[in-house]
């Protein structure tokens, strides 16, 4: 859940002596808030939200550690990450989607600490959704640049690449805009004592108006969820269920229970960061793998491939005596693409009677063939009046997918530029397209 990784050796030797001197510091709290150090932060998502928003109760200029550094602009901290990725006995097979974020986290980290100057973690990634997809053994670039600091938060804007072999250019894979959070090196809480940040070009204040655009779409996004959730009518299949989409051309039927996956992954020593906590990019990483085994599972085909992630907000720490139980299920099919929610908890006893909520993600997942053309799914979401909760899964789904797939169209239209055919695919503005003109996304 936090920046840095092997390519932090550099940090490592001296947070290493800033650990030992703080160690015992650290044992009374822990025994004081067993969930580690940051459950004095981060006990719920709400409050994870404030921090993401920079409502720390205090502007940047000053705060509970005193008053902030000074100002620093966004090219100081501003960085980038390159690395041939994946397996080279694998060349030229699409590559999990995980992999890019655990890049797009490692990197975002070195912008923040670039910036504070010590310690930061992960607190959320905005919504991220692939445009073209990356293979084994693709050079890939991840540029990072920071776009907006609060109290104690700060938003990474990052934007990964990849090289095509064939042309030379790097072309954009995907973005998204990251949270960190800085956290004092004794107290593990939030520290406020952090530089603002200096917009001086025309560029970083487009950036920090879009970090706002972003922000209202997520509350847009979260007060629909919750309508659906307080909807005061009862949910019936003849309201909620697209028969085009989910029935057409489907040969099997499964409700949403007959499709969970379960995966328990112990942590160790060596998913963790400085704070002795674990990575949020491996985090996403399992929980992305987690959603396409559920998609291929589900459909029976291998070939499959992650579009996009929604949201992901990290509100419990997890330890190196914790295990990560992540529980994934089929919520919505359309024509060629469906959506996977995983949810994850931490299971702090290892016998499943201290689990915790942790986080929850969406991920949009696209059917193909062998050779990397789209193809119908042929397996549909079993409904019944008699099952509310999967009525509400369903409908809440289908919500989030509409409210995406109308942001994406005026997005385009704002960038007057013309969706791409993944964009296309993940929007479902492709399922009347003349199946004698599939389109490749492989190349």
């Amino acid at each position: 859940m936090f920046c840095g990784r092997e390519s932090y050796a550099v940090l490592e030797k001296s947070l290493r002596a800033e650990h030992a001197a703080s160690e015992a510091a650290r044992e009374s709290r822990q025994r004081i808030a067993p969930n580690g150090g940051l459950a004095s932060f981060a006990r719920s998502e709400q409050m994870s939200e404030a921090v993401a928003n920079g409502d720390g109760g205090k502007d940047s200029v000053t705060g509970a550690d005193g008053p902030a550094i000074g100002e620093k602009s966004a090219e100081e901290s501003a960085t980038f990450l390159s690395e041939i990725v994946g397996d080279a006995a694998a060349a030229g097979r699409v590559m999990p989607t995980g992999a890019v974020l655990d890049l797009m986290d490692i990197l975002a980290g070195r912008v923040a600490y670039n910036h504070v100057g010590g310690m930061v973690a992960t607190v959320s990634f905005d919504h991220v959704h692939l445009r073209m997809p990356i293979c084994h053994t693709d050079l890939v670039r991840v540029e990072g640049r920071l776009v907006h600091v609060g109290a104690s938060s700060l938003v990474v804007r990052v934007v990964a690449y990849k090289q095509q072999k064939q042309t030379r250019a790097f072309v954009e894979t995907a973005s998204s805009l990251i949270t960190m959070v800085a956290l004092d090196k004794t107290t593990l809480r939030p520290n406020k004592n952090i530089p603002r940040l200096k917009l001086e070009t025309e560029q970083d204040r487009a950036a920090s108006e879009y970090v706002k655009q972003r922000r209202a779409l997520y509350a847009e996004w979260t007060r629909l969820q919750k309508q659906e959730e307080q909807r005061g009518t009862p949910l019936t299949v003849q309201l909620v269920e697209e028969p085009r989409e989910n029935q057409l051309g489907k040969r099997e039927f499964l409700s949403i229970s007959d499709t969970v996956v379960e995966v328990r992954k112990q942590c160790l020593p060596r998913h963790l960061n400085h704070n002795q906590t674990l990575f949020g990019g491996d985090i996403l990483k399992w929980m992305e793998q987690t959603a396409l085994y559920t998609a291929q599972r589900f459909t029976g085909n291998n070939e499959m491939m992650t579009l996009s992630m929604n949201r992901v907000s990290f509100t419990q720490p997890i330890m190196t005596s914790d295990i990560l139980d992540m529980r994934a299920c089929v919520v919505y099919v359309r024509k060629y693409v469906l959506e996977v929610e995983v949810q994850a908890s931490v299971d702090r006893s290892g016998d499943r009677r201290n689990m915790r909520a942790s986080h929850t993600g969406y991920f949009e997942i696209l059917n193909m063939d062998s050779i990397g053309f789209k193809t119908p799914i042929s397996v549909g979401i079993k409904l019944s009046d008699d099952n509310p909760q999967d009525l509400l899964r369903y409908q809440m789904a289908k919500t989030r997918f509409l409210f995406e797939r109308q942001q994406q169209q005026l997005a385009s239209t704002s960038e007057g530029r013309a969706l791409s055919e993944l964009e296309r695919a993940r929007t479902g503005l492709d399922e009347n397209d003349d199946d004698q003109h599939r389109k490749h996304y492989l190349s």
